[in-house]
């Protein structure tokens, strides 16, 4: 009897320690803009604990780009993924922050009808874009021209939409070429598309997966933007040197089966991911100058302190 008096005081003492810890963690909602490689980091943060281990509880919610960005404006959310967004919300002035980067390259991949083997072969033909002056159309525009085409001229863009319309226009003959992420260039390139073009070789200066914050979270809570920055790299550095538990959270992650597309991905996250969650102020510049040129006339001057702020990757270093 008294054994199971006593067994019974220590699982309550173990529930009240475990349900005392539970309401220590600081509840934060966190906007992610997509599922891909280059937010594989925030998803490792997850799994393994990384922000719990910093005493934050933190809730996922998968809203797109632009719409991710008025939730975090709104107070909706803490924190966002969609770094594009942030970086153009901040040149237009608004009072946000890049303060994190998962991946400082840009993801897209130029795919084309078997019978294109190159980026010239597109004269006279008609590729497929998402939308009329974003950065999926001006990244299309780059790669044309850098190949002496002029776009809409030698080569017509059409609005199809999405990455899953692009592909169905791309099988049914509609488009020519248009530009894909990972992982459906290589799932593409199995069924004979051709790649004939990466942006990163044409555009390096452009983000994917980050940490947006505003600036008044910056001010009022430094705290809890350096314990989220902190886990995050962790969760980075996690990914880069453990690579068969990273070969066992992609497959559920991404809903990809197939071993050897998984190795694939995996090979290429580890070439697009960023060193340390920084980038230098040259590339910094090139991605405001990327990010003006996609709003035209909403763009404004815009210094590399009013839109990100590497501080607390440096501090998380430290």
């Amino acid at each position: 009897m008294l054994s199971r008096t006593f067994s019974f005081v220590v699982i309550l003492i173990l529930l009240i320690g475990v349900s005392s810890a539970s309401a220590q963690l600081k509840k934060i909602r966190f906007s992610t803009s997509a599922i891909s490689i280059s937010e594989l980091p925030f998803k490792v943060a997850q799994l393994k604990g990384f922000w719990r281990e910093e005493g934050l509880d933190v809730e996922t919610i998968l809203i797109r780009g632009a719409v991710g960005m008025q939730a975090l404006l709104g107070g909706s959310v803490d924190y966002t993924s969609a770094s594009g967004s942030t970086i153009a919300a901040a040149v237009r002035g608004l009072p946000v922050k890049l303060v994190f980067i998962s991946s400082a390259k840009p993801q897209f991949d130029l795919m084309s009808q078997p019978q294109i083997k190159s980026v010239q072969e597109l004269k006279g033909k008609i590729v497929g874009i998402s939308s009329r002056g974003g950065s999926n159309d001006l990244m299309m525009q780059m790669i044309l021209q850098k190949n002496g085409l002029v776009p809409n001229k030698d080569v017509t863009t059409i609005i199809v939409g999405g990455q899953e319309e692009s592909a169905l226009a791309l099988r049914a003959g509609r488009i020519a070429a248009a530009l894909m992420t990972p992982p459906r260039p290589f799932m593409l390139q199995r069924e004979g598309f051709h790649r004939i073009a990466y942006s990163g070789d044409y555009m390096p200066t452009y983000p994917n997966g980050g940490i947006g914050v505003t600036d008044e979270k910056i001010k009022t809570n430094p705290a809890e933007v350096l314990a989220f920055v902190r886990a995050t790299i962790k969760a980075q550095q996690f990914s880069r040197q453990n690579r068969a538990e990273m070969l066992k959270i992609m497959p559920p992650y991404l809903g990809i089966k197939d071993p050897a597309l998984i190795e694939q991905l995996y090979d290429l996250y580890l070439t697009r991911l960023s060193v340390d969650g920084s980038t230098d102020e040259s590339w910094m510049k090139g991605a405001i100058e990327f990010t003006q040129k996609s709003l035209g006339s909403a763009a404004k001057e815009a210094p590399p302190s009013q839109v990100f702020d590497f501080s607390f990757v440096q501090k998380a270093a430290r």
